[in-house]
C-alpha cells in the first residue's frame, strides 16, 4: 500500500510535466476479456432465425387479408408482417453485405401484389376481393385494395351466406359501400376511385358526396390524446379511368369529366386537386383541374397515347411522392397506425350520427 502512495505523486507530476509540454498524457491500455467464439449450436440459431424470416417476408410479397367480413380484422398477421417490414428496412443500408435481405427485397419488387380477375371470370365467380387486402411495399407504402363498391356481387354473397341486418337489400349495399368510403377516407393519405373507361358512376360519387358528410368528427389517430387528434381530417382523392381504348382516350373527354368532377367537388373538403397531373406526361393533356388520370389499353404504345406501363409508372410516382401522413406530434408508425385503423372501424360502426343518418333513410324509403 505505502508503495502505491508514494508513486501516485510521481504520477500526477509526469501528468503535470505531459501537459506543460503540450503532449498527451499517456494512459496504460486497458486488456479487455476474450470472447468466446460462437458455439455451432448458437450459429445454427441465428441461421434458422433467418430462413424463418425469409419464409414470413417471402409470403408478405402478395397482399394479405386485411378485414374479412363480418368486420373480422387479421391482426396477429398483420402486426407480424409490419414487424419484418421494419427488420427489412433497418438491414436496406446492409443489403449489399447481407445477399439474404437482397434477394428477399428483390423478390418482393418483382412480385404481382393484387391478383387481377378477368371479365368473364368475374361474372362466373364473382368478385375475388373479399373485405379489404393489404399490402406493404418495399417504400414501407401500405396499400389496401377494397372490394368493388355498390356491386351486385357482393349483395349476392352476402344473401347467400349472410345476413343484411333486416334492412332492405339496396339499402344494405348503399350503407355497406358508404361505411367502406368513411373507412378509407379516415385512415388513408390517398384514395384511388378507380373504374373502367371514362365514364365515371355518378351514383357513385353521390355516395362519395354522403360518405364525406357523413365522416363528420370521425378522428384520424382516435388512440392517441384529443389534444393530438385532427377532427377534420380529409385525404387526397384521385379518380382513374381504367383500360381507356384509343377512342375513348381523348382530350375532350378528359376535359369533360373534369368538368364534371369540379362541379360535383367544388365545395367539398376532400383533397381533389393537386397531386396527380396527366399532362406531365402527355403534354396535350396539359389541363389545370383535379387529380383525373386516363390508363390507357394499349401495352406497346401509341402516336399519341402513351403504353400503359409508362402511365402506370408515373401515376404510382406522383401518389407516392404524397407525405406521409402523420400525428400532430410526428410521424405515427406502422403498429400505430394499425391499431388505430382498427379502433377508427369500431367508431365508425358506432356512431350515432351515422346511425341517426341511417334511421332517417329508412323513414323515408319506408
Amino acid at each position: 500500500m505505502s508503495d502505491k502512495r508514494s508513486r501516485d505523486p510521481n504520477k500526477r507530476r509526469d501528468r503535470r510535466k505531459n501537459e506543460s509540454t503540450g503532449r498527451p498524457f499517456l494512459q496504460a491500455p486497458i486488456i479487455l476479456d476474450r470472447r468466446e467464439r460462437p458455439s455451432d449450436n448458437t450459429v445454427q440459431e441465428v441461421s434458422t432465425k433467418q430462413e424463418e424470416l425469409s419464409t414470413t417476408i417471402s409470403s408478405s410479397s402478395s397482399a394479405i387479408p386485411f378485414m374479412r367480413k363480418p368486420n373480422k380484422f387479421n391482426s396477429e398477421t398483420i402486426l407480424k408482417i409490419i414487424q419484418v417490414i421494419l427488420l427489412l428496412a433497418l438491414s436496406e443500408n446492409k443489403v449489399s453485405e447481407n445477399r439474404l435481405f437482397y434477394l428477399i427485397l428483390h423478390k418482393i419488387q418483382n412480385t404481382q401484389t393484387f391478383s387481377t380477375q378477368p371479365n368473364d371470370e368475374f361474372l362466373f365467380q364473382g368478385h375475388k376481393t373479399d373485405g379489404i387486402d393489404m399490402y406493404i411495399t418495399p417504400e414501407r407504402a401500405i396499400l389496401l385494395d377494397t372490394e368493388p363498391l355498390s356491386c351486385w356481387t357482393v349483395l349476392d354473397q352476402v344473401l347467400r351466406t349472410g345476413t343484411v341486418n333486416g334492412l332492405p337489400p339496396d339499402q344494405w349495399l348503399e350503407m355497406e359501400t358508404i361505411y367502406n368510403i368513411i373507412f378509407m377516407f379516415s385512415i388513408c393519405n390517398v384514395v384511388l376511385i378507380v373504374n373502367d373507361g371514362p365514364d365515371i358512376d355518378m351514383d357513385l360519387l353521390q355516395l362519395v358526396q354522403r360518405a364525406e358528410m357523413l365522416k363528420f368528427c370521425i378522428p384520424d389517430f382516435p388512440l392517441l390524446a384529443r389534444e393530438q387528434q385532427d377532427m377534420h381530417y380529409y385525404p387526397d382523392i384521385v379518380f382513374v379511368c381504367n383500360k381507356c381504348t384509343s377512342s375513348e382516350f381523348t382530350f375532350k373527354n378528359y376535359r369533360d369529366l373534369q368538368i364534371i368532377l369540379q362541379s360535383f367537388f367544388d365545395k367539398s373538403q376532400l383533397k381533389t386537386r393537386g397531386l396527380v397531373n396527366l399532362g406531365d406526361v402527355l403534354p396535350s393533356f396539359q389541363y389545370q383541374g383535379g387529380n383525373l388520370f386516363f390508363l390507357s389499353d394499349i401495352q406497346d404504345g401509341d402516336v399519341n397515347i402513351e403504353s400503359f406501363p409508362v402511365l402506370m409508372s408515373a401515376l404510382r410516382d406522383q401518389v407516392l411522392a404524397t407525405p406521409r401522413k402523420s400525428g400532430r406530434k410526428g410521424q405515427v408508425s406502422e403498429k400505430d397506425w394499425y391499431r388505430n385503423a382498427v379502433k377508427t372501424f369500431e367508431n365508425i360502426r358506432k356512431s350515432e350520427y351515422i346511425n341517426e343518418y341511417l334511421q332517417v333513410v329508412r323513414k323515408l324509403r319506408d
